[in-house]
């Protein structure tokens, strides 16, 4: 595996400068967690059109588009990427073991590893395999416009899934610098990190070193457990900003809480109240997280209260500048 030198830090010079400083508005669309819930994803994404969003972020499932040894199955990607061109979504794309939602590592059964490593990346050959999956789906989907950005795996130096494992900084990089070759229009790579306490510091930084965008996944109550929330939601990501604005890094908000962590209480007001400490600290991109609830609940439970507090949120984000 490559080592952690100056060589891999991102060209920032070889950017288009346009994707910079623009206002975005989104939330995570996960196909599998529709699915757990027992919901027609393409009547989700129907609904999500009514949210009046300009952004969407999406994963790309090593498990479902590898699901045999060498056999790529990409027509539900290829579908959703369409749909998202039609109707002029900027699409994020995560690639990667780790991407959104549970069971955090989305490692097809043929390719599962018994290592009880913390660090999984340590099986050097799930690594190769991930990284043959990694270069077919690049090279499937790059041609498609509505793509604006890839996400090298996600909050990958964070402890997750069943065994509490993370994705090392070196692997990380070297997915980095695999997408970059492979895109040939250069577009910017995410690194994701858990916004909890300055516990994580070192995570940010291994982060800024390889990432053009860093990701900030924010949730400021947490298993009942709120007491710390102004730090998490306020106090950090401003601080992470100056961080990486310091070293030309452009700072999103990937993940900002929009549903409850159980057994926590969360709703419409909380979320409010989140989204307004960081417009205070000036974030242009903010991908929401909850979408399937919210779906859920206005489906299913005729609840469209948090639906429709964030039809309002786009909107007001969207309207300034």
């Amino acid at each position: 595996m490559p080592s952690m030198d100056e060589s891999m830090i991102p060209p920032e010079r070889d950017l288009d400068e346009s994707f910079f400083g623009q206002r975005r508005f989104g939330t995570t669309f996960s196909i599998k967690e529709l699915e757990r819930r027992g919901l027609d994803w393409r009547e989700g994404f129907d609904c999500l059109l009514d949210l009046n969003m300009n952004s969407i972020r999406i994963g790309a499932y090593w498990s479902e588009i590898e699901p045999e040894h060498g056999k790529f199955d990409f027509d539900q990607m290829d579908e959703l990427l369409t749909k998202c061109e039609a109707h002029n979504l900027q699409v994020v794309v995560t690639v990667g073991m780790k991407g959104p939602r549970w069971p955090e590592f989305h490692i097809p059964a043929w390719a599962q590893t018994d290592s009880e490593d913390e660090d999984i990346s340590s099986d050097t050959q799930l690594c190769d395999q991930c990284l043959d999956y990694i270069e077919a789906t690049v090279n499937h989907i790059k041609s498609f416009k509505c793509i604006i950005a890839f996400q090298i795996e996600n909050e990958p130096l964070d402890k997750a899934g069943e065994r509490r494992q993370i994705v090392g900084i070196d692997f990380v990089a070297q997915e980095a610098n695999l997408v970059r070759r492979l895109d040939d229009k250069l577009r910017p790579i995410i690194i994701t990190a858990w916004c909890w306490s300055f516990k994580h510091d070192a995570d940010v930084k291994d982060a800024l070193r390889y990432c053009n965008v860093l990701g900030l996944d924010v949730y400021s109550k947490v298993r009942g457990d709120d007491s710390t929330g102004e730090h998490r939601s306020g106090v950090l990501p401003k601080y992470y900003k100056q961080l990486a604005n310091s070293r030309a890094r452009e700072v999103w908000i990937t993940e900002a809480q929009a549903e409850p962590w159980n057994p926590s209480h969360f709703d419409s007001e909380d979320m409010k109240l989140l989204l307004a400490k960081l417009n205070k600290s000036k974030f242009d991109t903010v991908f929401l997280w909850g979408f399937e609830k919210w779906l859920d609940s206005k489906l299913n439970k005729d609840d469209e209260t948090m639906w429709n507090a964030v039809r309002s949120a786009a909107n007001d984000h969207m309207s300034k500048r």
